[in-house]
């Protein structure tokens, strides 16, 4: 099958291409940077927008996945414009891509979006049924490029699957994770023992190998799904796994939650906020109907960050 992946220099899209390359798949790979990708067919892509031309892109294409998008920058929230450049990018910009790539001949539309596009915490699970209520211009964004994807493959030969993954983790993309492993990394005692809270994520090896798994499945058409690594845990747990996989004893002391989320006010130290919030989600369907099972564990994936990146 001949796939069109943008977002290809990305950090997923470092990933899937030579994944799909390897399962015998040709690739069109699609970046700003028209960086070359050995084995695969290397175009520079369009700025993402509603006037965007993917159609030099499209030629012979039989399925897209659609990695390309404006990341969540927390920084971001406070720009007067925030909100309109993220619908540009993400919800036009799908738009666009959508609607060529049907009418290009393209029968399959595999969109990355994100739980953000449900809700930005959430103290119960996040399922296919869980009203949205993104809490961010990114959120929301997400979900409008969903319903825009919706709207303008409907009634074509082309069908969609939307993944809507927590937080992704693994070699070459730290930034989420680069101040918790180097707060562990110091040995200093961390003040986290008794949080009591739950969260998904999901190693860039599962959701590459999630994404192989879904491109022509016929049971993944016209569906959505939450993709993670299957087991949550806790912020201890959390930084207990990290600390094991770097070979680290785990230094952990208990503080209060309301003297811990008055800390987490001041600046520099957001993080600890999230880090004390919870959000996880249902990828029971995902084992149930399409019989996928996630190759690696949290422990296994955090281990190679470990074993490949020096923090």
């Amino acid at each position: 099958m001949k796939v069109l992946v943008t977002g290809a220099d990305g950090f997923i899209g470092s990933h899937l291409v030579p994944a799909l390359l390897q399962a015998g798949h040709s690739v069109v790979a699609g970046s700003r940077s028209n960086s070359a990708f050995p084995g695969a067919i290397s175009l520079r892509s369009p700025d993402l927008s509603i006037d965007a031309d993917w159609m030099p892109c499209l030629a012979g294409v039989h399925a897209v996945v659609h990695l390309a998008g404006r990341a969540h920058v927390i920084q971001e929230s406070s720009e007067p414009d925030c909100a309109n450049i993220y619908f540009q990018v993400n919800t036009e910009g799908t738009r666009a891509l959508a609607r060529q790539a049907a009418a290009a001949g393209a029968i399959h539309f595999v969109f990355l979006s994100s739980c953000h596009a449900v809700a930005a915490a959430s103290t119960t699970m996040i399922t296919e049924a869980t009203p949205p209520d993104p809490g961010s211009p990114y959120g929301r964004s997400k979900l409008e490029a969903e319903a825009a994807l919706k709207s303008e493959l409907k009634g074509t030969a082309c069908s969609y699957t939307i993944l809507r993954p927590p937080l992704v983790y693994g070699p070459g993309n730290l930034a989420n994770f680069a101040r918790l492993i180097n707060l562990v990394k110091t040995g200093l005692p961390l003040p986290f023992a008794t949080i009591h809270n739950r969260r998904s994520f999901i190693g860039v090896q599962n959701l590459t190998d999630l994404i192989l798994n879904c491109i022509g499945n016929e049971k993944a058409l016209e569906r959505m799904f939450f993709p993670s690594d299957g087991a949550d845990v806790s912020t201890p747990d959390l930084i207990r796994t990290l600390a094991n996989a770097f070979r680290l004893p785990p230094r952990l002391f208990p503080l209060p939650d309301p003297l811990l989320r008055a800390v987490s006010h001041l600046p520099g130290l957001s993080m600890l906020g999230k880090i004390m919030a919870s959000l996880y989600v249902d990828s029971a369907p995902l084992r149930n109907e399409l019989g996928w099972h996630p190759p690696l564990s949290l422990g296994q994936g955090l281990r190679l960050i470990a074993e490949k990146t020096n923090v």
